[in-house]
């Protein structure tokens, strides 16, 4: 028998897929919180056949959580349009999905998905040794960085994994001394960041932070900077990085 799991926003199944998940005998099982923990429920999660993620579900949360979900080995389908994702940032996230349940499919065309990913269900996959990143997540999170955003990263990766304190950053970024106006700002543009991350299919657990302290940059993230050349980007950016940061202080937070 196929078991279907379903990752939703609520408990409610589309009356349509429903209906089709009857027809063809399948049992399936709806949650909201396994798509947010699938890396602590792996094995409960590799108890079924496959599993569809509904569109109450946003791109942006599903580029947060989509590798929790692929590492569990089992054929995922999205429900959705795939079209819509292409050419926008949202895009690479077609490489991980294995079927697409969009508005137009059939009955019979869901029908013949759900066979064919039931009777060759995927082995479990092995993470890559740098997991999460790749040249075309590096492309899509640096061009899309703002001044002061690719700045907070110059001076986290310069730090080299270790802490760096919320005053230093303030006082390299502003020029001036630490105010409560600044710790506000600061925190804004690494939401800001991480945000990007995300956006890019990038781990936001690239850049970590201490409580009450400051910002520092994961290994894993310091690694794939360096091997995309990062440091042969600083020698262009960090100039200007530095000169703007004085001219546009009393029209930037």
């Amino acid at each position: 028998m196929t078991k279907v799991l379903l990752l939703s926003k609520n408990h409610t199944i589309e009356p349509n897929l429903e209906n089709i998940l009857q027809r063809v005998n399948a049992e399936f099982y709806c949650s909201s919180s396994l798509f947010y923990q699938a890396k602590e429920h792996i094995q409960v999660i590799q108890y079924f056949s496959l599993v569809i993620i509904c569109d109450t579900i946003s791109n942006v949360e599903l580029t947060q959580y989509i590798k929790g979900i692929k590492d569990c080995g089992i054929p995922l389908f999205r429900m959705g349009n795939k079209s819509q994702i292409g050419g926008t940032e949202f895009a690479w996230l077609d490489n991980d999905i294995d079927y697409w349940i969009e508005p137009g499919d059939s009955d019979s065309e869901i029908i013949d998905k759900i066979a064919r990913a039931s009777f060759y269900k995927k082995q479990s996959v092995q993470p890559e040794k740098e997991e999460g990143f790749s040249g075309q997540n590096y492309s899509n999170f640096i061009n899309r960085l703002s001044k002061r955003e690719l700045q907070l990263l110059v001076y986290l990766y310069e730090a080299n994994g270790d802490t760096v304190a919320r005053e230093i950053l303030c006082q390299k970024m502003w020029q001036k001394k630490m105010s409560h106006a600044g710790f506000s700002n600061l925190s804004a543009i690494a939401k800001r960041l991480k945000l990007k991350m995300l956006a890019a299919g990038i781990d936001t657990e690239g850049m970590g932070s201490s409580w009450g302290q400051g910002y520092f940059l994961q290994a894993p993230f310091l690694q794939f900077l360096k091997n995309n050349d990062f440091d042969k980007y600083l020698t262009i950016i960090s100039p200007t990085v530095e000169t703007q940061c004085e001219v546009t202080t009393q029209t930037e937070n």
